[in-house]
């Protein structure tokens, strides 16, 4: 069994009795096989009964557990750049090309970003080739991965179609190793009969699925209302299956209390809700169920700790301004950079229901990431999460582990499958020809699924025309 060792560095671990981070200084980390064996402090001399393993000097590091995605759609990577204006009445009629290379590469940038577990929602939905793709790309990338794949019935693959392969996958991918896990995608509990939403319970047990996830909006959105509510009224936690709702900016009273009842979670994906104009105004209330997303890959970084700050600052900025404009002063921040800390990271486990993913404890998966503390953005930090949260970039990521296994290390990527030389020219043709065939969006409809009207959106351009 492989060992390795960082030592003397920052080590942000877990405490359970506080449920927040404990700072260790000058500590280090003993990784056995894909967990963490030991964390010892400065004064240990347990770590000189390691003479066999490979030592990793992280001096001026801080250690921290790897970043959770709890909501993505990595195919559509190979958009990139492709919608930096669109909305989301906009996005819903494009279509998807090169699962793999899309997938695959999205991957390897949330990898670059210290992202080390991804739940996917994956709806490439289309055909037999682009679902087997998909799957591959997250066996290929060497990220922990929670694939919840997306039943749609459709013409020319019907259910029963994609249900037969989705089993023949399972049965050929069982003992592949811990890191790709089936789950499964439940979008349109409001729309499916009783029929078919037992259908896909049946389902989910027949891929022991670990993971389940739907989008859930609210608001004025005419689908995906009261979901939770459907979902206690149809039994889905008997399943004892952990559900992730994506977005949830709407989310009611009554819907967070049958979260906290079920033990649900949702995923906030805060520059995806900014950037479609799906509206955030509720989710803040229930922090102790959340966890954090990126969305859609190719219209914006796969950065959490970016969706970390971004969420810290905007809810700081939403309760202030409430307060101001009742012509009062805040006396205090709503918000910490601990709280914005572990909805990046320890939240995305409890989503998932593991204790021993997002944390840096002793028995917990060894996914560890390590920021190079001594870089110009960092430098004179005294608090490590605040510096984490509030100061660092990818560029500061030095080292990322997942599973005890290096897929970045001094800077530079390790990929499980192929070559990044290789993979960036083919991604980049994929991207190429795939933007010129939808360079274009199409027109707007005269109402959004012939229910709601659409309203003029004030411009606020910087750019001023000189008379």
């Amino acid at each position: 069994m492989s060992k390795v060792i960082l030592r003397n560095g920052t080590v942000l671990a877990y405490d359970e009795n506080s449920a927040s981070i404990k700072v260790l200084r000058r500590a280090s980390v003993v990784v056995e096989g894909d967990r963490i064996a030991a964390i010892l402090d400065a004064d240990s001399s347990k770590d000189n009964n390691h003479s066999e393993a490979e030592i990793v000097d992280v001096t001026g590091h801080i250690v921290a557990p790897g970043l959770v995605n709890t909501h993505c759609h990595m195919w559509q990577t190979a958009y990139r750049t492709l919608g930096p204006d669109i909305t989301l009445a906009q996005y819903f009629s494009w279509g998807p090309k090169d699962v793999y290379i899309g997938s695959l590469e999205g991957y390897i940038e949330g990898i670059n970003a210290g992202v080390t577990s991804f739940l996917e929602h994956a709806h490439n939905n289309w055909q037999e080739q682009v679902v087997e793709n998909g799957l591959k790309a997250a066996q290929d990338s060497g990220a922990r991965i929670w694939w919840c794949y997306h039943p749609f019935d459709r013409d020319n693959f019907p259910l029963d179609e994609q249900y037969r392969i989705l089993k023949n996958l399972k049965s050929e991918t069982r003992n592949s190793g811990d890191l790709v896990r089936f789950g499964l995608a439940m979008d349109g509990l409001d729309s499916m009969s009783d029929g078919s939403i037992q259908q896909a319970k049946q389902l989910a047990r027949e891929l022991e699925a670990e993971a389940l996830t739907a989008h859930y909006l609210g608001g004025p959105w005419p689908f995906a209302q009261h979901l939770p509510e459907l979902a206690a009224e149809h039994e889905i936690e008997d399943l004892k299956i952990p559900f992730v709702w994506s977005h949830a900016g709407f989310v009611s009273s009554k819907d967070i209390d049958l979260l906290r009842q079920h033990d649900q979670h949702i995923s906030i994906t805060p520059e995806s809700e900014m950037h479609y104009g799906h509206g955030q105004d509720t989710s803040r209330f229930i922090h102790d169920q959340a966890s954090l997303g990126i969305d859609t890959q190719w219209t914006f970084s796969g950065d959490i700790l970016l969706q970390a700050r971004l969420w810290l600052q905007y809810v700081r900025g939403h309760q202030s301004t409430e307060i101001l404009k009742r012509g009062h002063i805040p006396n205090q921040t709503p918000m910490s950079v601990m709280d914005a800390f572990l909805l990046a990271t320890r939240n995305g486990g409890r989503a998932l229901h593991r204790d021993d993913i997002g944390v840096l404890k002793v028995g917990a998966k060894a996914d560890i990431v390590c920021f190079d503390g001594r870089s110009p953005n960092m430098l004179g930090w005294t608090d490590p999460v605040a510096a984490v949260v509030l100061h660092s970039n990818i560029a500061d990521i030095k080292h990322v582990m997942i599973g005890g296994q290096f897929r970045k290390r001094n800077g530079k990527l390790i990929l499980k499958s192929g070559n990044w030389e290789e993979m960036s020219v083919q991604f980049t043709e994929t991207a190429q020809r795939i933007q010129q065939a939808f360079r274009v969006p199409p027109p707007l409809p005269e109402s959004i699924w012939g229910k709601h009207e659409f309203e003029d959106v004030p411009n606020v351009s910087a750019s001023r025309l000189e008379h």
